[in-house]
């Protein structure tokens, strides 16, 4: 199912674009706060310049992690190569929560130092300002871009550059109070800011990690699939909803339950309509299996259930019997057949012991849907 900026012929408007674009922006920042830095004396925007420069090695595992992840199928990938990009975004995760606890445990350190000589020069002020308003920038043009396209690992680079925006942040409150004779203002921002990126981080992790290991979709997913699927006329039932993501798709597994008097092309008539319902209802569907059972299966299942509730029931309802194990029912013509294990005291004599099993019996026979009844005898608190 193609996304909504998959199509585009604006370079701007895709995956790749939108990370070849802020790469590029990365390395200009990253030059203009470390010459900035240099002249005005600021080693908080010194370390954001370094942190605007590493950020390339993760636009290149967004942007392989991406392309690979989207190729299509193959004979070795039947199902695509989507997990690719969700083990990018595992990866993007993990870089943003080291990269968080790293600013915690420098800030932590920079508080308990000295503090420095000479506040930084204006210069360092104005160019941790030009990096918030272009990471910004980035970030509300990559999170565009990986909505349109429904990329978790696109959100994910967003969000990095959102961090890189709150570190530019720090960098300046940090600037502005070392200028205002607060030495300690820097740390202290790079501090509260950290524990932001840490939360990004985890967030980005977590949901990568339960796609990798198959786990099922949110409750909204669900929902929307129940909608889709309780608009076809077809369907008499359904259960055993399945699914799951590999990067930005989903992939569907769902047993149907229909009129068993329809035909093979009629079954499989429904089996496509729900299948096209899927692919077109639920975003970022990729394929869609769909099991068909016959209406009256389940019925006869839910059938024989009841009868085997409803024989231990009484069974235990008997004068005399202690316990019940072993129910089991065997289809015969005329009814079904119950085989059904009681226990009784161990006092009682052989007379008293087979008239609570014909009681028993007589009672089994008059429930619906049952032929006849064999009743098993055991000792209480031998079985």
């Amino acid at each position: 199912m193609k996304q909504l900026n998959e199509s585009s012929n604006n370079w701007w408007a895709t995956g790749e674009g939108v990370t070849l674009g802020g790469g590029a922006i990365n390395v200009v920042l990253g030059f203009i706060k470390f010459f900035a830095g240099s002249v005005g004396g600021s080693p908080a925007l010194l370390a954001d310049a370094l942190h605007s420069f590493s950020d390339l090695a993760t636009d290149i595992v967004v942007l392989l992690g991406y392309r690979i992840g989207r190729a299509p199928v193959d004979d070795k990938h039947p199902w695509g190569h989507g997990k690719i990009e969700t083990l990018a975004t595992l990866v993007m995760g993990v870089v943003i929560s080291v990269l968080g606890v790293g600013m915690a445990i420098d800030a932590l350190i920079n508080l308990s130092g000295e503090p420095t000589a000479a506040p930084p020069g204006i210069i360092a002020l104005g160019a941790a300002l030009l990096s918030i308003v272009g990471k910004e920038g980035l970030f509300s043009w990559t999170a565009w871009v990986a909505r349109g396209t429904d990329s978790r690992l696109i959100l994910s680079n967003a969000w990095h550059h959102r961090t890189d925006s709150l570190s530019s942040i720090a960098a300046l409150l940090g600037v502005w109070a070392a200028r205002n004779g607060f030495w300690w203002g820097d740390p202290l921002a790079v501090l509260v800011v950290s524990l932001f990126i840490v939360k990004v981080g985890i967030d980005l992790l977590l949901p990568a990690y339960r796609d990798l290991t198959d786990a099922s979709v949110e409750d909204e997913t669900i929902i929307t699939i129940e909608e889709s699927l309780g608009r076809i006329s077809g369907i008499k039932g359904y259960h055993d909803i399945r699914a799951r993501r590999a990067g930005a798709e989903l992939f569907i597994d769902i047993d149907i339950e229909v009129d068993g008097g329809l035909n093979v092309i009629q079954g499989h008539d429904v089996a496509r309509e729900v299948k096209t319902a899927l692919l077109t209802g639920v975003k970022g569907t990729r394929d869609v299996m769909v099991h068909i059972e016959p209406i009256e299966a389940n019925a006869e299942v839910e059938r024989r259930e009841l009868i085997q509730r409803r024989a231990t029931d009484l069974a235990l309802e008997t004068e005399g019997v202690l316990g019940v194990h072993g129910v089991r029912l065997i289809p015969e013509a005329a009814g079904c057949l119950i085989n059904i294990d009681i226990e009784v005291s161990p006092e009682l004599i052989i007379r008293e012991a087979h008239e609570i099993a014909h009681n028993l019996k007589y009672k089994l026979k008059e429930l619906e849907g049952v032929g006849d009844a064999v009743i098993h005898v055991d000792l209480h608190g031998e079985v």
